[in-house]
């Protein structure tokens, strides 16, 4: 569902684009606010994400994203979720106007979802004694680092509202937690909230490859 929004809006912001006029200015603001409106559609993962971009010369500049995760449950058996996720990144410009652009991106994820499963306790050598089925919270941490490549247009003929779309290639370390108010789980549940690259208790954790994309308005405050 979001790679079909995703395309629907790219579709009609290059239909727009297309239809300015072609002799527009270098994209010359100093700073600017972004919304990435993709997240609020998502039906796993709905979130709302803003950010601040400065930049530092008309070639680069520097920014970031933090978003909320809004606990809702929608065309999905999962239970809500919560949580944030913050994204910094560095920017650079290309092109006669200055549109097109490749960043380098940092993220980190913190999530927590309800879950209602079979929970194994009394553990001896990994191997539960009996199973209980009941209600606890999964915690999930997740690193990224990946570059993006986009592009950045006017939206509708406007000189203060952009748009940009871009996709990219990362690498991403994830974290899977149980966090249970019963001691005798098999589930290590001591431990603290954020940072579980520190954490002796993380019950899981695995590698793979992620291909961020999306789209985002842009409105330049000067």
């Amino acid at each position: 569902m979001k790679l079909f929004f995703l395309a629907c809006c790219i579709s009609i912001c290059v239909q727009e684009a297309t239809a300015q006029d072609h002799e527009k200015k270098k994209s010359d603001y100093k700073l600017a606010l972004r919304i990435s409106p993709l997240g609020l559609v998502d039906p796993v993962e709905t979130n709302f994400s803003a950010g601040v971009e400065r930049k530092l010369s008309p070639k680069f500049s520097v920014g970031g994203d933090a978003a909320v995760y809004i606990a809702r449950d929608v065309l999905t058996d999962r239970q809500p979720m919560s949580g944030f996720h913050l994204r910094p990144t560095v920017r650079w410009y290309s092109g006669k106007r200055l549109k097109g652009f490749t960043e380098l991106v940092l993220m980190y994820k913190h999530t927590v979802r309800k879950q209602n499963d079979w929970l194994g306790m009394d553990c001896v050598n990994e191997v539960p004694a009996y199973e209980k089925f009941t209600t606890f919270k999964q915690i999930r941490d997740v690193f990224d680092l990946s570059f993006r490549a986009g592009v950045q247009e006017q939206l509708f003929n406007s000189e203060k509202w952009k748009f940009e779309f871009y996709m990219g290639l990362g690498l991403r370390q994830k974290f899977h937690r149980i966090k249970y108010s019963e001691k005798n789980t098999c589930a290590a549940n001591e431990f603290a909230d954020f940072f579980p690259v520190f954490d002796q208790s993380s019950t899981g954790s695995f590698t793979s490859i992620s291909i961020p994309f999306g789209i985002r308005l842009v409105y330049q405050i000067k």
